[in-house]
């Protein structure tokens, strides 16, 4: 399973994906009213910036799955996942997360 079937099983079968792009998304809103008036970003930026936070996200998970998987087949995938109880444990860890402002 590549990194964009992963997205797209999580999306499909759990709440990780929207759980995690509604706190990346409140996160950068609230960094972006620190930016100077002029500055700041639109809402589409706002969304493709949470996208590039999801998708290290998914690369991080797809790389720590992947050598515990048979093959790189969807149906090892899901029963990796599946088994293991591994989008309990994201969904719980995602609503556990918390974005920190670095200084």
């Amino acid at each position: 399973m590549d990194n964009a079937a992963l997205k797209t099983y999580l999306a499909d079968n759990s709440q990780v994906v929207a759980i995690f792009m509604d706190k990346a998304t409140d996160f950068l809103n609230k960094q972006n009213m620190d930016r100077l008036p002029a500055r700041r970003y639109n809402d589409a930026e706002i969304n493709r910036q949470a996208e590039k936070l999801l998708d290290r996200v998914i690369d991080t998970l797809h790389d720590k799955i992947a050598p515990h998987t048979r093959d790189d087949s969807t149906a090892a995938w899901e029963q990796f996942l599946s088994t293991n109880d591994v989008l309990d444990d994201l969904e719980l860890s995602m609503n556990e997360m918390s974005f920190e402002q670095e200084d």
